[in-house]
């Protein structure tokens, strides 16, 4: 099946206008990491942190997958009330492509030819059994070189206890959706710092959609959603992806994207938006309607924190008191996770 590109949420007046008076959030609560989280160098902690994901409460715990940008791995976690407690770890991808890949890798995209490194893990989603964890599919940072390992979106189904079972599914599907995400489009396989290029932040799993949230391009005042099929994605075989994707445009403010992204047990989606690259501004979060073009509304911006950026968005299980949400930034020790409790009123 063929989805059709979807019109624009809001009119273009509001798309400038829509973060102008945001109320700053207040923190509820620090969360306390009970061992460090793996980083890229053995022995060192994590201070990369970029997505979190967990299944459904049980017994009082969720468990859960986190990812970081600077290797190729994720890591398990548990969290039970304000407490994280880290696991195994989990290799994503090896040290060269692999011949069961799913898809065509893209080719004739960024500056200049680069090694197979690191996954650049941006986004960790969970839903139905499966966490699913997504390369940056850009360029790299400094140089623009194309880095074949980012550009990937993996699968990896659990059991009920939040256990690996079976092989890490791959797939290079998600840039055939990419190439051919409306206005979004023209920015694939370009430099995200100099050339305003295409860069997955967030992703989020409702019903068989998978949705990448684009940190970059952002265009005149607007940021992107891109939903894509998963039975398109992870279908056997190499052959490409045909299906066009569903795009929604964002208001997101000037120079703003989604640095990550989270579902609500209704369908709806959260989101956390922030710098498209490294420009002095408000990290906030936004409520998005799939279902209903148009209903975009924001919550508030995150106060402040020096050079830290707010990168994973997780929801919480919910409890007397409403919804709350985790946020992790990227540059503390172990995410610096903390609370947020949103007045979201029942869809």
């Amino acid at each position: 099946m063929r989805y059709r590109l979807l019109a624009t949420l809001v009119a273009a007046s509001l798309l400038g206008t829509a973060f102008t008076e945001a109320a700053t959030l207040a923190p509820e609560q620090r969360f306390r990491t009970l061992a460090d989280f793996s980083g890229k160098k053995a022995g060192k902690p994590a201070r990369d942190v970029s997505g979190l994901a967990c299944m459904p409460a049980a017994n009082g715990v969720q468990r859960c997958l986190l990812i970081n940008d600077e290797g190729s791995f994720a890591q398990f976690a548990r969290i039970a009330e304000n407490r994280i407690t880290p696991d195994a770890t989990l290799p994503i991808i090896g040290g060269e492509a692999s011949s069961d890949t799913l898809g065509q890798p893209p080719q004739g995209i960024c500056k200049m030819p680069g090694r197979f490194a690191e996954l650049d893990g941006e986004a960790v989603a969970y839903a139905d059994g499966a966490f699913y964890v997504s390369g940056s599919h850009g360029c790299s940072r400094k140089k623009g070189e194309f880095r074949l390992s980012a550009f990937h979106l993996a699968r990896i189904k659990v059991d009920a206890e939040g256990t690996a079972t079976g092989k890490v599914e791959l797939t290079y599907r998600l840039s055939d959706m990419l190439r051919a995400a409306g206005p979004a489009a023209p920015f694939f396989g370009r430099g995200l710092m100099d050339d305003n290029g295409l860069n997955i932040e967030g992703i989020a799993v409702t019903g068989d959609t998978l949705w990448a949230g684009l940190r970059a391009p952002s265009l005149g005042n607007r940021a992107f959603l891109v939903g894509a099929s998963l039975k398109a994605l992870f279908a056997p075989g190499h052959a490409p992806a045909t299906e066009t994707p569903r795009v929604f445009e964002l208001p997101a403010g000037s120079n703003r994207g989604i640095r990550d992204l989270a579902p609500l047990p209704d369908g709806r989606l959260l989101a956390l938006l922030g710098p498209a690259q490294e420009q002095a501004l408000p990290y906030s979060l936004l409520l998005v309607d799939p279902a209903k073009p148009g209903a975009a509304t924001p919550l508030g911006d995150l106060p402040g924190r020096g050079g830290d950026k707010a990168e994973s968005l997780t929801v919480l299980a919910p409890d007397s008191k409403g919804l709350a949400v985790l946020i992790g930034y990227d540059g503390p020790k172990n995410g610096h996770f903390e609370s947020y409790r949103l007045p979201i009123e029942p869809r």
